[in-house]
């Protein structure tokens, strides 16, 4: 049994913090967790529609999402929420909402999704589909923003993979919505968006560190994690540390960098009780 992200970095100890590293042929271990929500169609489309969420699990589950180097299980969660449905011969059409997440820090959403069915669901690898392929397009992203935690903007790999169904959709009915997502990707991999590229990963590695009690190692991280989320934009690093903050400081404490937490008073002076609890003014020094 595979063990989670932080207690099996391994392959990252020694490594400098501008290693690229090399790739090796072994598939990750991504396990999608999928809910679908037909309560809102008619009868006669609830009743198509059965089962096939374990259709599509099964599908993702047989496919090579990456390599697996870092030998951890990544889930992720799709939940499909059907909106609209019409009947026709050759396909039935639908509409739906969706939301991927990672099931901690990462939430995408899309409500521009139509696709057509047709019984009996048969879904095949390397073949735009417009239900799967969406799908399939929403966890490519999420393995890469896995990835640029994981490798300093290693996520790139598995953004040009989205790119390439974003292109495929290019030749289908089923277009709608396509805008928005490339708008999406293409924000996510821009050069403006390097830098908070740069600090998932400098942070989520001082992070692995600190969970190693190798507080020397994560200090460094934790410094160049400080300089990214100074640099960031101010709507990201707003979003960093809501979700971040805590964590932040207390590893910054337990690194004997106080100096660290008064800097992110600066930056987020709401949470200021927060920080003066975690590391006393008398520490701050």
């Amino acid at each position: 049994m595979q063990t989670t992200r932080n207690t099996i970095l391994a392959a990252t100890l020694g490594l400098l913090l501008w290693t690229v590293f090399l790739p090796i042929a072994s598939a990750q271990l991504v396990y999608p967790e999928i809910t679908v929500d037909a309560s809102r169609l008619p009868e006669e489309a609830q009743t198509k529609l059965a089962g096939i969420d374990s259709l599509l699990r099964v599908y993702l589950e047989k496919q090579e999402w990456t390599r697996d180097e870092y030998q951890y299980d990544f889930p992720v969660q799709i939940n499909i929420y059907f909106t609209e449905y019409n009947a026709s011969v050759q396909e039935d059409k639908y509409k739906a909402n969706l939301i991927a997440t990672n099931t901690q820090d990462v939430r995408l959403e899309d409500s521009r999704w139509e696709f057509g069915l047709r019984q009996p669901y048969v879904f095949r690898a390397n073949e735009y589909q417009p239900f799967k392929s969406v799908v399939e397009f929403y966890i490519w992203i999420l393995v890469g923003m896995e990835y640029d935690k994981l490798e300093k903007l290693g996520g790139q790999t598995y953004y040009d993979r989205a790119r390439g169904i974003f292109l495929q959709s290019s030749n289908s009915v089923y277009y709608f919505g396509w805008d928005k997502r490339s708008d999406m990707l293409r924000a996510q991999t821009d050069e403006s968006n390097r830098t908070a590229r740069e600090l998932s990963f400098f942070y989520s590695t001082a992070i692995y560190y600190d969970t190693l009690k190798d507080y020397r190692s994560s200090k460094d991280y934790l410094y160049y994690a400080m300089v990214k989320l100074d640099k960031v934009p101010i709507d990201v690093q707003k979003r960093f540390l809501d979700i971040n903050h805590r964590e932040f400081a207390e590893a910054l404490v337990r690194a004997g960098y106080p100096q660290g937490v008064k800097a992110l008073m600066q930056m987020d002076p709401q949470r200021r009780k927060t920080y003066e609890s975690i590391a006393p003014e008398g520490e701050n020094k």
